[in-house]
């Protein structure tokens, strides 16, 4: 129950093969190693009733994020540990951010913990976050708008980002290609 990315036959298939042994003889441990070779594993419980069951209760990683590192996406967990290729039969693809940059899959839960402060239409609009030489985000928006974030204050760079586009009507923000909002005192407008 409430397996999204391993599939029930895959753990059959590895039982299969004991099918006919007494429950007593069941390699657990064997069983064990070949469940977690899915990377979606997260924690594994095999149970036995010594009759003639085996209760198998997997739970899986929860990606935070894809990476996008040469050409291939990846989804990775909060520990930033790769979990899984993206391909178009995942679960998750269409509602995570993107992660690019060196060491970027690492930082990420920080910034995520971050983003949660904020409306979730705040986090809905960001496609892409690059982790800039290993100190600071950039955040690429709907509509190709880039945000720079301070290195210390990505809370701060966020909170005036609203204050400022909370001025600015749609049509004024249309024409914007990159806020700076590095320096918490000001921000930098470049128009396309």
């Amino acid at each position: 129950e409430g397996l999204n990315n391993i599939k029930e036959e895959e753990i059959v298939k590895i039982i299969k093969p004991y099918m006919n042994t007494s429950i007593f003889l069941l390699p657990l441990k064997n069983i064990s190693n070949s469940i977690f070779e899915n990377n979606w594993v997260k924690t594994l419980k095999l149970k036995i009733d010594y009759k003639n069951k085996i209760f198998i209760e997997i739970t899986e990683f929860i990606p935070i994020g894809i990476y996008f590192f040469n050409n291939s996406k990846y989804y990775f967990n909060s520990k930033g540990k790769i979990i899984d290729y993206v391909n178009s039969k995942n679960y998750y693809s269409s509602t995570l951010i993107t992660f690019v940059g060196e060491s970027s899959t690492i930082n990420a839960y920080s910034l995520l913990k971050i983003l949660h402060k904020f409306e979730k239409d705040f986090n809905k609009k960001i496609m892409r976050a690059t982790f800039i030489e290993n100190r600071r985000w950039n955040l690429l928006l709907e509509g190709s708008l880039l945000l720079k974030l301070s290195e210390t204050d990505i809370k701060q760079s966020i909170e005036n980002y609203i204050k400022l586009t909370n001025n600015l009507s749609y049509n004024n923000l249309i024409d914007v290609r990159m806020i700076d909002l590095r320096d918490s005192q000001k921000a930098v407008i470049e128009y396309r």
